[in-house]
């Protein structure tokens, strides 16, 4: 019988764009060797662009180290990877990189008697957003995948699995589950991945010890460990866990190879006390405790992004690749002047159901992370700004409650019934026209401070006012009676202005 083989190291797996905008798929090697010639590596849906990057920064830092900001530096400055020492380390662990090796299958367990299921159940999070695509495929089993999928799949599961609670609790959630991953973005795939490349030794990014190895090359005793007890990894034993016990099974028909089921059953615990993950934002407080922050679905990431940036407070803990890329800043190896972006990807569930997962791209201008008084001035105008955002957010909500109870009570606001007020305020959707485009105007304010400063920031404090008034006023154009309408605007704009004027300074108000 004929070995179904599928090497990670050559095949075509990882869906990468070049800087000229060609989509292609690459191997492990071609995507490492060509990463200075690759705009970014963009997998189907965040969670898998997340994982698929944490795996090519763990065979890096087995590969380059770097241990100390000299030898990043040195990395940085280089501008392409040493392909000849990648090859050399990918060619020492080959077998360990064939998605169906009969000993050491990538990522998977070989010797595991788990029930066997359909491959979909690997596709939770891809089905999620897909559901036209996938819904009967994904009832009915019958879901046949190339082994390409089947591997970014597989990485993608292994680092997003939802767990359950008690009293069921036989599967533990995944690292990037109920949190926020933050990735600063070069203008290639190699300034990507150094960005996020960390100084690494026994204590950084976070303890690891002299025996810290990817998940592959540990042999079969004592690996896998037992999924009663918990283990506690170094940084690229962390970067690679695995939270199921999984094995794929191939299907090979006509010479094309595809997986239809897998084994698949619970994983190795970790002890997330002791780990604070080098991507994930902590805030820190004296009762709570410590915990990362996590993406709301009906908030977006930018309104709370000052936090990203706050490298000295001792409340808050950015990722540590902001950190990092302030301590090169310092050294020169960065430009304070120098552009970036940086990607937020994140999953939320509930009870072992997917709620939602959302990518958001910002850019990040350097400066933001200066450690001098110049960087502190700059941070606290952002916040200032974003303030101001919130504060005219809320006189809008309190003008569009107004609004509301003069329309469902003309004569007196105070008798209008609470229900009927929220009825008609849901349907009003006044903030609605005010978030979104105030997201596009943050957009450029954020690259133009450390640029323009203070006219930067009166433009956008103008901007701020003109959004929420026009917010407000197309939401009182909306009520369906008009003469109730525009009584209920007259009086409730009042509101607004009023609280306008405490959030950002009272400027005179003019109707849109």
């Amino acid at each position: 019988m004929m070995s179904i083989r599928f090497n990670l190291c050559d095949e075509p797996w990882l869906p990468c764009v070049r800087i000229d905008g060609q989509v292609v798929t690459l191997g492990l090697d071609d995507t490492l060797a060509q990463a200075y010639l690759l705009r970014e590596l963009q997998g189907e849906t965040p969670l898998e662009t997340a994982a698929l990057h944490r795996l090519l920064l763990a065979i890096l830092h087995r590969v380059f180290g770097p241990d100390s900001r000299r030898a990043w530096a040195a990395l940085w400055q280089r501008g392409a990877w040493d392909v000849a020492a990648v090859r050399a380390y990918l060619e020492r662990w080959r077998e360990r990189f064939d998605l169906f090796d009969d000993a050491y299958p990538f990522y998977q367990t070989a010797n595991t008697e788990a029930e066997i299921k359909p491959i979909n159940k690997l596709a939770v999070s891809l089905a999620y957003n897909n559901a036209t695509l996938f819904e009967h495929q994904m009832e009915d089993g019958r879901l046949s995948i190339p082994p390409g999928r089947a591997a970014r799949w597989l990485v993608t599961f292994q680092s997003s699995g939802i767990g359950t609670g008690p009293p069921f609790n036989p599967y533990p959630a995944g690292p990037l589950v109920n949190t926020m991953i933050v990735m600063p973005q070069g203008q290639t795939l190699f300034e990507t991945l150094m960005l996020n490349l960390l100084e690494y030794h026994d204590d950084r990014p976070i303890p690891s010890g002299p025996d810290d190895r990817p998940i592959w090359e540990l042999d079969r005793n004592p690996y896998p460990p037992s999924p009663t007890t918990f283990y506690r990894p170094g940084y690229l034993a962390y970067l690679t866990w695995q939270c199921r016990t999984i094995r794929l099974l191939p299907h090979l028909q006509d010479g094309d190879i595809s997986v239809r089921e897998c084994h698949l059953a619970q994983g190795s615990r970790w002890d997330s006390a002791l780990i604070e993950d080098p991507m994930k934002v902590y805030v820190r407080d004296e009762k709570r405790g410590t915990w990362p922050l996590r993406l709301r679905e009906d908030r977006a990431l930018w309104r709370d992004s000052h936090a990203l940036f706050r490298i000295r407070d001792q409340s808050v803990r950015p990722p540590l690749a902001f950190l990092s890329m302030a301590e090169h800043m310092d050294r020169g190896t960065l430009r304070h002047d120098q552009v970036c972006n940086y990607v937020v990807l994140g999953l939320s569930n509930d009870n072992a159901s997917l709620n939602f997962y959302r990518q958001e791209r910002m850019p990040l201008p350097l400066a933001y992370l200066s450690e001098d008084e110049q960087g502190d001035l700059l941070r606290d105008s952002l916040f200032k700004a974003l303030q101001a955002a919130e504060d005219a957010g809320k006189a809008l909500r309190e003008a569009g409650r107004d609004l509301a109870k003069w329309v469902v009570s003309p004569a007196d606001k105070s008798k209008a019934y609470a229900q009927d007020v929220k009825m008609v305020l849901g349907q009003l959707r006044i903030e609605s026209g005010y978030w979104p485009l105030l997201e596009v105007a943050f957009r450029r304010f954020i690259r133009e401070l450390p640029v323009r400063g203070q006219p930067a920031l009166d433009e956008w404090l103008d901007t701020v006012l003109r959004v929420a008034r026009r917010a407000f006023q197309e939401a009182a154009e909306a009520v369906s009676d008009p003469i109730r309408g525009l009584k209920a605007a007259t009086l409730a704009r009042g509101t607004l202005e009023r609280f306008l004027a405490k959030a950002i300074g009272g400027k005179e108000g003019q109707d849109e």
